[in-house]
């Protein structure tokens, strides 16, 4: 079965707040199961949690500049804090 990549926003930062999601340009591409994985935190320490999903989240954006789909008047998010 095929889940696709879902638009996985990041839970430190960025807006995030109760019931309001992080802002649109923090996101990562992640498949279901990933994105999953991510939130729920079951098997990682937040800290791992959040690494992995800078880390999806620095590659999603470098993919999107590369195929000229990043918007020019977005700022590049790179410096968002990791609480």
């Amino acid at each position: 079965m095929d889940n696709g990549v879902q638009a996985a926003h990041s839970n430190w930062g960025g807006g995030k707040g109760k019931a309001i999601k992080a802002d649109d340009n923090l996101i990562a591409a992640l498949c279901l199961k990933c994105h999953y994985d991510i939130d729920q935190g079951k098997d990682m320490t937040k800290e791992e949690r959040q690494k992995k999903w800078a880390e999806a989240h620095i590659g999603t954006v470098l993919t999107l500049c590369h195929q000229n789909k990043w918007p020019m008047e977005v700022p590049l998010p790179f410096t968002v804090e990791l609480e």
